[in-house]
């Protein structure tokens, strides 16, 4: 199915709650929604708009229908090791010269620490994430702003912006 219709604007920035929870076959895309959802409800039922999956171990791996991915201090993207679906959107921005990127494991004690967060989606592009649980973020890291207009300048259609 090819959708033509022109991107919309961007959604506010979304809170997410995390769950200990890990999806089955995560690097394959399926029909097997229910648990996320679920567990998006629950978020939801708690104040936050979307659920974000943590190991037992920790190690933060994706939302429920997008990836969380983060931004250092340093201003460096960190995309999340960790069994996940690679989305288009992610593999797209992965492929740009700038801003320095890493994939690393990101554990729940580590975010903190971090600068910024988002979300990437086809539908949504790059949307950030103002808070993950407690931690605070804010929406208008300069590095969002950069892979905002990077993806929007990504040959191929129309994109959020």
């Amino acid at each position: 199915m090819v959708n033509l219709r022109p991107g919309g604007a961007m959604p506010p920035p979304l809170t997410a709650k995390t769950f200990t929870f890990t999806r089955d076959n995560a690097q394959v895309k399926h029909i097997g929604l229910h648990p996320q959802l679920r567990l998006r409800r629950d978020a939801q039922l708690a104040g936050f708009d979307d659920a974000v999956f943590a190991e037992p171990v920790g190690r933060i791996s994706e939302g429920g229908t997008w990836t969380l991915d983060f931004v250092d201090q340093d201003g460096t993207v960190i995309w999340p090791e960790a069994p996940v679906l690679p989305g288009t959107t992610m593999l797209l921005l992965r492929g740009l010269d700038a801003p320095k990127q890493i994939t690393a494991p990101v554990r729940l004690t580590d975010v903190p620490n971090m600068a910024a967060a988002f979300a990437t989606n086809v539908t949504i592009g790059v949307r950030s994430v103002s808070a993950l649980d407690d931690v605070q973020f804010p929406h208008d890291h300069p590095v969002l702003a950069a892979l905002r207009d990077a993806y929007v300048g990504i040959p191929g259609g129309s994109r959020q912006r």
